[in-house]
């Protein structure tokens, strides 16, 4: 007889279909975590940069010099998983606009205040870079939703 053993980190339900375990971090504090990294990486200075990757060995090339706009992706990419774990935590309970704006809110904070650090700047480009982000992270949120009810339905 063919026995299937259900595997340990997977829960079955009567009609059998299996279901994802719980995080076993809350999305809350992943959104938490996630906003306080983004900061701290926004926020650190020059110097600071340029001392790390020293350490590192790795080349560190002022924006203007480089032909690929590394900085903008990244800027892109961090506030990308940043909404997306902010909309996965907090967007049924406040609502789509208040987290959208409380996003674009934060991304506008970080390039003021990079303005404010030693050998740190912020603008516009930057700006939109991570507001594509957010609208990027938002876009993954609802795709995974939208996934997440069809395999509900079947």
């Amino acid at each position: 007889m063919n026995s299937h053993k259900p595997e340990n980190n997977v829960r079955h339900t009567s009609d059998q279909k299996m279901i994802s375990p719980s995080p076993s971090v809350p999305p809350s504090l992943q959104a938490v975590v996630a906003w306080v990294l983004v900061l701290l990486m926004l926020m650190t200075p020059g110097p600071v940069i340029e001392a790390i990757s020293a350490w590192f060995a790795m080349p560190v090339m002022p924006p203007s010099e480089s032909e690929f706009p590394t900085d903008k992706v990244v800027h892109c990419l961090m506030f990308a998983a940043c909404s997306f774990l902010s909309f996965r935590a907090w967007g049924v309970h406040f609502g789509v606009m208040i987290v959208l704006l409380a996003l674009m809110m934060f991304a506008g904070l970080t390039e003021f205040l990079q303005m404010l650090i030693p050998g740190r700047s912020g603008n516009l480009l930057d700006f939109l870079a991570d507001a594509f982000g957010v609208l990027m992270g938002y876009w993954w949120y609802r795709r995974s939703k939208s996934r997440q009810w069809a395999n509900n339905k079947e």
